[in-house]
Parts: structure tokens; C-alpha cells; sequence
């Protein structure tokens, strides 16, 4: 008779080994994706938010670029309207230098425009004024402002009467009483009077001593 095999326990133990193998390696496995899965939800989130802040600086910046344009388009139209308004200021102007060119050009011979009426000249005085010692000699030249240009008719259909009144009253002052310009002021205060009577209607406006000399 043939003695039974006997089985070693040598034979059963590799099974057991490649169980115990495949254990850690489906741990390790589990605790990876576990983690995967945890990292992208994590991450979602904050690429979530930098999507919202983009997306809000995004329209901040339309926002921006939009009330820029207006900015821009309100300036414009403050330019334009001030171009305008300017305009019209230039336009007001042009037609009050044309009325007063106009209102000029009607007074013209009427007088000046700074309100100057018409000029007459007469001839230099020369008149032997008293004097203590020796000849004294004034020498003067007088100009008329009148009221209006037909008003020089008047004064030269009148100008022997003038002039002869203009020699007298100077004959008869001194040099003191013509030196400095209040001496000057009163002779012309007196001439005017005495010219207002010749001359009626008051045309004479002004007198002007445009020369004079003492010699």
C-alpha cells in the first residue's frame, strides 16, 4: 500500500498573501480620489469667485468706459454750447459796431465821436499887454468848440466884433494876470462871456488856448 501525501501548510499561504497586498493598494487608491475630489471642490469655488470678480470689474469697467463717453459727449456739448453762445456775443457785437458806425456816420459834421463838437480856429492874437517897464507882447491863438457845424457861419459873419473884443479885453491885462494856468482859466471864463453876447443862442460849448507866448 501506497502512504497518503500529507499537504503542507506552505502550499495555502500565497493566497493569503496577494489578499493582504491588494488592501493597501485599494486604500491608498480610495484615500487619492477621496483627496482629488476634495481638492476640486475646493478649487471650484475660488475659480467661481475669480469668474464673479472679473465679470464685476469687467462691467465696472463699461461702466467707466460708458460714463466716460458721456463725460466726453457733455463737454462737447458744453464747448459747443459756449461756441455758440460766443457766437452770438460776437454776432450782438458786430451789430453795435455797426450802429455805432452808423450813428457816426449821421453825426458826421456834427461833431466827434468822443461827443467833441465842430473846431473853428481863429488867427493868432498879437497884443501890446500893459506892462511897467518896456513892451510887453502877447501872443495867442484861441479855438472854439461849437455846438454844431452851421453854427460857423455865425461866428464868421460876426469874426471882426470877436476879434475886436478878444485885443481889448487882453490889451488890458498885465503879465501877472495871465501867468500860470488859473490866470489862463480866467481869461478864457472871461472871453467866453464876453463871446456869448456877440454870438447868441449860447453855441459857443468851449474855448482852447492852443498857443500862447509872453514877449
Amino acid at each position: 500500500m501506497s502512504e497518503p501525501t500529507e499537504e503542507t501548510p506552505a502550499e495555502v499561504a500565497p493566497p493569503a498573501k496577494s489578499g493582504s497586498k491588494i488592501m493597501p493598494i485599494i486604500l491608498v487608491a480610495n484615500t487619492l480620489m477621496i483627496t482629488g475630489v476634495l481638492i476640486f471642490v475646493m478649487k471650484r469655488p475660488s475659480a467661481q469667485a475669480a469668474g464673479d470678480k472679473e465679470h464685476a470689474a469687467s462691467a465696472e469697467h463699461g461702466e467707466k468706459g460708458e460714463k466716460g463717453e458721456k463725460g466726453e459727449k457733455g463737454e462737447k456739448s458744453g464747448h459747443g454750447e459756449k461756441s455758440e453762445k460766443h457766437g452770438e456775443k460776437e454776432e450782438k457785437g458786430g451789430h453795435g459796431e455797426k450802429a455805432k458806425g452808423e450813428g457816426h456816420g449821421e453825426g458826421e459834421g456834427e461833431g466827434d465821436s468822443d461827443g467833441l463838437g465842430p473846431i473853428l480856429k481863429l488867427d493868432t492874437f498879437v497884443v501890446q499887454i500893459r506892462a511897467d517897464e518896456g513892451d510887453r507882447y502877447a501872443h495867442m491863438t484861441l479855438e472854439f468848440e461849437l455846438g454844431a457845424e452851421s453854427d460857423k457861419k455865425s461866428f464868421d459873419s460876426r469874426m471882426p466884433h470877436i476879434r475886436d473884443t478878444v485885443i481889448g479885453y487882453l490889451s488890458d491885462r498885465t503879465e501877472d494876470e495871465m501867468r500860470g494856468s488859473e490866470g489862463l482859466s480866467q481869461v478864457k471864463d472871461a472871453l467866453t462871456k464876453k463871446i456869448d453876447a456877440i454870438v447868441p443862442g449860447h453855441r459857443l460849448h468851449g474855448m482852447f488856448i492852443t498857443e500862447f507866448i509872453i514877449q
